[in-house]
């Protein structure tokens, strides 16, 4: 492993897709879906001031996430150890009584069945809202990025045995997780944080102009599931959030890599150009 060029590298899926800054619009569907697991929920809940400050955990997440994607070997393994260090801390008993009746009176952030379902909420949305957002992506890139991101599972707590061994078999698990009789249920918890990151605080902006700027990530929950969390929708916004990614498709075509690239990934690329 080149230390200067990280997990990943120039070349790979995982650089190519992450590099869109567009993709943190995605950040709300990814969110949703997690706690849509009542542990997860539970784990949010009773370990983070979330609800309080949940600028602080986004930021939080966004540069551990950013610097395992695209900084250098000692970087990347900083933010494992953040990482880590954080989850063997979250742990405790279910205190909503339908969490603890569809999952268990207990919960641990190390379980590797929920850090694998947290793992494929991130891959997953992030191939759905490139593919609606940004442009279509081959059944190779999809194979490729998922086993970028899963040969890195094991060091996050996640078992290669554990692990869906291909792209094709991800989305099995995936249909499972989400089915109405699947693991995936929202729960009186889940409802609470959904307030929050649907309508997170921004000052300055308007309600319904935040509820504009959310509406494509919804877009990209399973329906059953936006029923579930109480959110609005119908054909009035599935048009809306069509036309948006239809207008964010041809604005992105035409802007240049660089302009459209998180300012993770153009470091990288500066590091990888003058270090390599």
């Amino acid at each position: 492993m080149n230390p200067v060029l990280g997990l990943y590298g120039p070349g790979t899926h995982m650089w190519r897709i992450n590099r869109e800054a567009v993709l943190l619009g995605a950040g709300p569907a990814a969110l949703l879906l997690q706690v849509a697991h009542p542990h997860v929920a539970e784990g949010v809940a009773h370990h983070s001031n979330f609800e309080e400050d949940p600028w602080k955990r986004l930021h939080g997440t966004l540069k551990t996430t950013m610097d395992m994607v695209f900084g250098d070997v000692p970087t990347a393994e900083r933010a494992l150890a953040r990482l880590n260090s954080v989850h063997r801390t979250v742990k405790g008993r279910a205190t909503d009584p339908v969490a603890r009746e569809l999952a268990g009176p207990t919960y641990r952030a190390l379980d590797p069945s929920l850090l694998l379902w947290v793992q494929a909420t991130l891959i997953v949305t992030s191939i759905h809202a490139h593919e609606r957002w940004v442009g279509p992506l081959a059944a190779e890139a999809k194979e490729a990025f998922w086993q970028e991101a899963r040969r890195v599972g094991p060091r996050m707590g996640i078992p290669l045995a554990k692990s869906p061994a291909d792209w094709p078999t991800l989305m099995a698990y995936w249909d499972r997780m989400v089915a109405p009789d699947g693991p995936v249920q929202v729960t009186p918890t889940a409802r609470r944080l959904a307030r929050t990151i649907v309508r997170p605080p921004i000052r300055f902006l308007p309600g319904p102009l935040i509820d504009l700027l959310v509406l494509p990530s919804i877009g990209l929950l399973p329906p059953r599931l936006r029923e579930a969390y109480g959110l609005d929708w119908g054909q009035g916004r599935e048009l809306l959030a069509e036309a948006i990614g239809w207008g964010l498709r041809l604005y992105l075509r035409v802007l240049p890599v660089a302009w459209r690239s998180m300012p993770h990934a153009r470091a990288a690329w500066r590091r990888t150009r003058s270090r390599g």
